[in-house]
């Protein structure tokens, strides 16, 4: 059926105004951003193994040993619609990348890499999110004990992403990609989340946890 002009105005007009909405980046808000991510500097740190007591098992001396510890503080703002400051973001992702002094045979520098997806995240509030590497891992990069945070690790980097899309960024160089360059090499899966070690019974709600 072919419409006539007046029909053709009236139903062309919401096409119009939503078109010239996009056009100034106000799309109604099933559109608009509804997650936003700030965080601080990824902090390392070297932490000794935690020692436990136990009754009815047998005592086993033992020298603790050093871990390093990633520790990324941030938080989450949600829209209204996901539950605003009440409200909880179901996953987030966090790409670690972190850099030691030991180079490789060939004069590459070494760095872990690693990614966790952390579940319900709650809004307006401080988070953090924790990662592991044990001290064996350290010994093998390393090739030597008495890992030392300060001396040892050259450079850090993080990248939050919600749904696919990196949200959030750091790195120890500024804005530089480091772990992109050809001078690196990466070590993957040597990464640990807080309840694969002896640190997964401690400090109850003060890290998000790690979905399974």
């Amino acid at each position: 059926m072919r419409m006539k002009p007046t029909q053709l105005h009236f139903f062309m007009k919401p096409f119009l105004f939503l078109l010239a909405f996009s056009a100034f980046g106000m799309l109604p808000a099933t559109a608009q951003e509804t997650v936003k991510v700030d965080a601080k500097d990824l902090k390392t740190a070297g932490v000794e193994t935690p020692q436990f007591q136990a009754t009815n098992v047998g005592d086993k001396r033992w020298r603790p040993k050093t871990w390093l510890e990633l520790d990324l503080e941030f938080d989450v703002k949600l829209a209204q619609a996901l539950g605003g400051r009440n409200g909880s973001l179901e996953s987030i992702t966090v790409n670690y990348y972190v850099a030691f002094s030991e180079k490789t045979s060939d004069g590459k520098t070494q760095y872990i890499k690693g990614t966790f997806n952390y579940s319900d995240i709650p809004a307006s509030e401080t988070c953090h999110a924790l990662a592991f590497v044990s001290p064996a891992t350290l010994r093998r990069i390393l090739k030597r004990d008495n890992f030392t945070a300060s001396s040892d690790v050259q450079g850090w980097g993080y990248e939050i992403s919600v749904d696919g899309k990196v949200v959030k960024g750091g790195t120890s160089t500024g804005t530089t990609k480091w772990w992109e360059s050809p001078s690196v090499v990466a070590i993957e899966g040597a990464l640990l989340a807080k309840k694969d070690t002896p640190f997964s019974v401690l400090w109850g709600d003060y890290d998000v946890n790690v979905k399974k």
